[in-house]
């Protein structure tokens, strides 16, 4: 039987708690947000949006190292075709989730 979001927390992190905080060490934190209103923020979220947003996390460390590594590949890709890379096109890029940045390169078939 496939074990619920609840079951997958408690078996590798022991609580949401531990969770949360290997989820704040990887993320970057957003500029208006102090750390503890980031943390009751990130608490609230569901185990199953947390799970994803490690995995996602730990499949961008791993395929390219850093956000910028990617949003460099990505920029790189678009640029072989064109003979000048795009400035505002890399700035669209750093707005952008990590998720939508790796459905980019998925989509590209992009590798580190």
């Amino acid at each position: 039987m496939k074990k619920v979001p609840l079951q997958k927390v408690r078996d590798q992190f022991g609580s949401k708690d531990k969770l949360v905080d290997e989820i704040l060490g990887m993320i970057k934190r957003p500029t208006d947000l102090s750390k503890d209103v980031f943390k009751r923020k990130l608490s609230s979220q569901s185990n199953r949006k947390l799970l994803i947003l490690l995995d996602r996390e730990q499949l961008l460390k791993k395929s390219y190292g850093s956000r910028a590594k990617l949003v460099d590949a990505i920029a790189k890709s678009k640029s072989a075709s064109k003979k000048a890379e795009d400035k505002d096109y890399r700035k669209r890029l750093d707005g952008m989730t990590t998720g939508q940045l790796l459905d980019i390169a998925r989509r590209r078939s992009l590798q580190s």
